[in-house]
């Protein structure tokens, strides 16, 4: 089983897809301290990727990855609305760790949206 480590990209199972929840198998950014993952806790908090890519600014709601970060095969942007806690049963593929930009970016980006800053 796949023990998550933070700022790293899955491939995570999220079928079934639930309301405006996406689904099927896709890439998922693993926010949470890889502390806690390593506690033995049975999920890991995420946040989607999409390749449907909006061509304006949608900071700080989606934060654009550039194709071939991890090993993507096209652009994406997280999606950092849609946080879900999921079981790691579920995660397939560790992708690796995204750079320092973009985890400096998403960082700025969850604290506004959550209202932390």
């Amino acid at each position: 089983m796949i023990v998550p480590k933070k700022w790293h990209l899955y491939i995570v199972d999220l079928e079934p897809r639930v309301g405006s929840k996406p689904g099927k198998q896709r890439p998922c950014l693993c926010i949470q301290p890889s502390e806690f993952c390593k506690a033995g806790l049975k999920s890991a908090v995420i946040l989607p990727l999409t390749t449907k890519v909006r061509h304006q600014n949608a900071y700080p709601l989606r934060i654009k990855v550039p194709k071939g970060i991890c090993g993507l095969i096209k652009e994406s942007e997280i999606l950092i609305d849609q946080v879900l806690s999921w079981d790691i049963s579920l995660f397939r593929n560790d992708m690796g760790e995204i750079p320092d930009g973009l985890k400096a970016s998403l960082s700025g980006a969850l604290k506004e949206f959550l209202d932390l800053i």
